[in-house]
């Protein structure tokens, strides 16, 4: 991971074409097209899935592990276990990417980075002009758990949303 994240933020541009050219130059299958899109949406390799959203900077997500929440619990609470479990892996995550490729341009951000709020557990740095977090969402206690690692230009959250397809 820490290759592709590599090329992706030497662009100054993380555009939708040049994540697909990274993304295939590191091994990934593109699954999925938007009919209005040029470049493939979504990624799989080795069990690993990526998502490509919005339209001239674009937001890259990765989704290093996910676990699907079971309808069948006792306790509509114990979600929170898989929350926390996924948090667990972040300290590694975050090891592997600062001793990576990109671990010298790793910069702490000033104040929060942008939906923060929006995960469970996160760490955040800025790269070559872009955010780079690593964190733990989940959507709604009935959508899975994921550990994710996004890519994006600051402040461009509000223009990615609903790009999903």
């Amino acid at each position: 991971m820490s290759a592709e994240l590599a090329r992706l933020a030497d662009p100054e541009e993380l555009g939708g074409p040049a994540v697909e050219a990274a993304l295939l130059a590191s091994g990934w299958s593109g699954e999925r097209r938007n009919p209005s899109k040029s470049w493939a949406t979504t990624w799989r390799r080795d069990g690993a899935r990526a998502w490509v959203q919005g339209e001239g900077p674009v937001e890259v997500e990765f989704t290093l592990w996910f676990q699907e929440v079971e309808d069948d619990r006792p306790d509509s609470d114990t979600y929170l276990d898989d929350l926390y479990a996924a948090a667990a892996k972040i300290p590694e995550v975050v090891s592997q990417l600062r001793s990576g490729i990109l671990g010298e341009r790793l910069e702490e951000p000033e104040g929060e980075v942008a939906d923060a709020d929006s995960y469970v557990e996160h760490h955040a740095w800025r790269v070559m002009g872009k955010e780079l977090l690593v964190g733990v969402e989940q959507d709604d206690t009935g959508t899975p758990v994921r550990l994710v690692v996004v890519l994006r230009k600051p402040g461009t959250v509000d223009d990615a949303a609903g790009e999903w397809l």
